[in-house]
């Protein structure tokens, strides 16, 4: 859940998130201001969750769509999303990444 405040400049309202909610437990994302997926407690620390779907067209000069997203901590993945997508039937896919 992503919080929106709504400040006022001069001639100018503009809305800005203000912090990043967990979905289903509340909890606030410590990386305030940084990657809004990840959350990890500090700038080495990486814990990133995304789950989303996009549709719409894609062009090389552009494009358009929807998407739809979840704002889900770390924790709630593992330990309720994870298990429910198995409960479906889904099996997780993993790989290791380096960079």
């Amino acid at each position: 859940m992503r919080v929106e405040k709504t400040r006022v400049r001069p001639a100018k309202e503009e809305k800005y998130i203000a912090e990043v909610l967990c979905d289903i437990c509340g909890a606030k994302n410590p990386r305030q201001r940084w990657d809004l997926t990840d959350w990890g407690d500090d700038c080495y620390d990486l814990d990133e969750v995304e789950i989303r779907c996009r549709t719409g067209s894609s062009y090389p000069d552009g494009g358009f769509g929807e998407e739809t997203f979840f704002d889900i901590c770390p924790k709630c993945f593992k330990e309720k999303v994870l298990p429910a997508l198995k409960a479906l039937g889904a099996s997780p896919q993993n790989r290791e990444w380096d960079n």
